[in-house]
């Protein structure tokens, strides 16, 4: 069975919404992008019958979410940036620490 991931458009709206208030208090980090992304990323998931872990520790790595499905599997990973991370370099980074 493949689950289909799909956002709605309130989730999209309120994801935007919650950027356009960091910007207006001048917050740019990854730490606020992260959380608005983050409840994005969980209400998608939850409607195809997966659950987004946030920190969870995979060995030696610990990705910013995984996506497990009901029987426990990871379905996906998400790793946070800001605008200023360049997401080649990013994930380079990752698969060398994971020795990939």
């Amino acid at each position: 069975m493949q689950a289909r991931l799909a956002a709605k458009p309130k989730d999209i709206r309120d994801y935007y919404a919650a950027l356009d208030a960091y910007a207006e208090q001048g917050v740019t980090h990854e730490g606020a992008v992260r959380s608005a992304f983050q409840n994005l990323l969980a209400e998608t998931g939850r409607r195809a019958g997966w659950t987004l872990i946030p920190e969870l520790s995979l060995g030696s790595t610990r990705p910013d979410g995984t996506f497990r499905d009901e029987y426990f599997l990871n379905r996906g990973y998400w790793e946070a940036k800001d605008t200023r991370d360049r997401l080649e370099t990013e994930i380079e980074k990752k698969r060398a620490k994971l020795g990939r």
